[in-house]
């Protein structure tokens, strides 16, 4: 297919512009047709760019209306996106190299001139063009501010990303003094006026280049807002991580120091209270009898901390091992009642004939089970239920109470440390530590399960953990024997 090159040339030598129109005509192939157009005047070829379209400008700068660079910064200024090759004489070459830093494609000594340079310049005018405005759109597109400010400070171009940055337009930017400092070399931070009152925090680095055949800066500008904000966060939650981890030494430190002073205390009080010291009053009986409550609950205070220290450090060794989960519930279950009894809260299990076997460490899943079953109890108005029940990679025990249930807006902080919600109480008054449910949680992290806890479909709250299968058992049907409850 025929490629058709429209030429502009603007010269007032009759006799060179019939050689061009000779050269033109020579420089012609089976791929290539230019197509040339003259004028003798810089007004008639501006008149002829406001009206037709061209795909190269050939310029001589001595015109009779105009004469040096000034005419091709009214030709650039009038087509800024076509490409201008600058005719020169042999004393203008210095004139020539000028040109091509404001903005012309190339030059052409006269004297020299042929068909082959003519089509080579036409040419590589050409392809120059296409690859400025590639870099020129890749500028454009650029999600970094770019701007290029000559040595007197003034601003000489900005991409529209420099432009959004600084809040500004073209007119109010390009021509104007640079705001800020440029300091070579390194990344320097500013701030940048933002939507309202709102700041915007944003790196700048300036580096040196040659713009238009002078010395100048390119700007870069990026918006590093977020970023600091992200750096903000990351540095409040490494603070905090130090501070709880300062927290977690002193508890562990104080907690280990008291426990030997405590028991010496503990002891005493049961020599007391068991009248090995001698007789007691019924009021001393009651005081030795208050003491020794209190001194139980710090004691499980104290305990709760060490636990959760290590659980939390890894530090806990874990013995996981296949056994029978029916017989660990049950056990953990008639120890609770043995140690409540008397009480008004009915501890119910409901289990099924047979589970398959899981792979957990036995204490530890006891101690997990003992504080659900210890928080349930202090809520629940009249019974405790627990269920297990298998699935297909796991057994899930479940621990409900009666209670009045839990705050849904509550549910996600139950398992964090201290927390303690305002339940109204059931059957005791007791007060917890708020880590027996942290405890928990880390608990079943080590062994592979999971903890969770939500509402009752009737009253009440429903605690269920999970236990990881020895093996992928798939769990009986519904009418196998094991499927039966046994109270």
């Amino acid at each position: 297919m025929e490629q058709r090159v429209r030429v502009l040339l603007i010269e007032d030598d009759p006799d060179y512009t019939m050689l061009m129109s000779v050269y033109v005509n020579e420089a012609c192939g089976e791929s290539v047709k230019y197509v040339l157009e003259s004028v003798v005047s810089l007004q008639g070829g501006l008149d002829l760019l406001s009206r037709q379209e061209y795909d190269i400008v050939l310029l001589d700068l001595m015109l009779p209306d105009s004469r040096g660079l000034d005419t091709l910064v009214k030709v650039r200024a009038k087509a800024p996106s076509l490409p201008v090759v600058v005719l020169t004489n042999l004393d203008q070459e210095d004139m020539g190299l000028e040109a091509i830093a404001h903005g012309a494609q190339d030059f052409l000594p006269k004297s020299k001139l042929d068909a082959g340079r003519l089509r080579h310049a036409i040419g590589f005018a050409l392809a120059r063009d296409r690859l400025f405005h590639q870099m020129e759109r890749l500028v454009e597109g650029s999600p970094d501010g770019m701007v290029i400010v000559d040595r007197s400070r003034m601003v000489r171009y900005a991409n529209a990303a420099a432009l959004r940055l600084f809040r500004r337009r073209w007119e109010e930017f390009v021509g104007r003094l640079f705001d800020f400092e440029l300091t070579p070399g390194r990344p320097v931070e500013v701030k940048l006026a933002g939507h309202g009152d709102e700041e915007l925090s944003a790196e700048m680095r300036a580096g040196e280049l040659e713009w238009k055949g002078y010395p100048a800066w390119v700007v870069t500008i990026r918006d590093v807002s977020d970023l600091k904000k992200l750096e903000k966060v990351r540095a409040e939650v490494k603070e905090r991580r130090h501070t709880d981890k300062l927290k977690d030494q002193l508890l562990s430190t104080v907690s280990h120091e008291l426990r030997t002073p405590l028991s010496v205390v503990k002891a005493v009080v049961g020599t007391l209270r068991d009248h090995l010291a001698g007789p007691l009053t019924d009021e001393q009986t009651e005081m030795i009898a208050t003491a020794d409550r209190h001194i139980s609950r710090l004691t499980r205070l104290l305990n709760n901390f060490l636990d959760l220290t290590r659980l939390e450090s890894r530090r806990s060794r874990v013995r996981r091992q296949p056994l029978d989960p029916l017989a660990l519930i049950e056990e953990v279950c008639q120890g609770v009642r043995l140690a409540n009894r008397g009480r008004a809260i009915a501890l119910q299990v409901e289990l099924p004939i047979k589970l398959p076997s899981v792979r957990v460490d036995a204490d530890m899943i006891a101690q997990v089970l003992g504080n659900l079953l210890d928080n349930s109890r202090r809520y629940a108005r009249g019974r405790v239920v627990v269920r297990a029940e298998a699935g297909e990679d796991e057994v899930m025990v479940s621990v409900t109470d009666d209670g009045p249930g839990i705050p849904a807006e509550r549910i996600g902080e139950l398992f964090d440390k201290f927390v303690q919600l305002d339940r109204a109480r059931g059957g005791e008054g007791y007060k917890g530590t708020g880590l027996g449910l942290a405890i928990s949680r880390e608990i079943m992290t080590l062994n592979e399960g999971r903890i969770w806890a939500e509402n009752a479909p009737r009253a009440g709250a429903c605690f269920r953990f999970t236990l990881p299968l020895t093996s992928k058992t798939v769990a009986p049907k519904e009418d196998e024997p094991h499927a039966q409850t046994r109270s």
